[in-house]
């Protein structure tokens, strides 16, 4: 279970990696393509985690469910973050 649990940390740090590398990212200052080979890199090594813990095709759907989860929610939730405030 210590396989799974890391392996879907890793996946969600790895997309988290390579959003932030985006050039059209709400959730940093500035983009840094330095993020996009540690995001691949964590997205590889927690898939090979999963890989460990159940099927070939399980792991590989956890990731990209883990990866589309993180690509879907950031992006609203960063953006809703920096939204403009109005003054009541």
């Amino acid at each position: 279970m210590i396989l799974a649990w890391t392996g879907a940390v890793l996946v969600m740090a790895g997309a988290l990696a390579c959003y932030a590398a985006a050039p059209h990212q709400k959730l940093l200052a500035r983009p840094g393509r330095s993020r996009a080979p540690v995001g691949a890199l964590l997205l590889v090594l927690g898939t090979a985690l999963l890989l460990q813990w159940a099927g070939p095709a399980t792991a590989l759907f956890i990731a990209c469910t883990l990866a589309m989860l993180v690509w879907s929610v950031v992006p609203l939730a960063a953006a809703w973050a920096r939204r403009p405030r109005s003054s009541p």
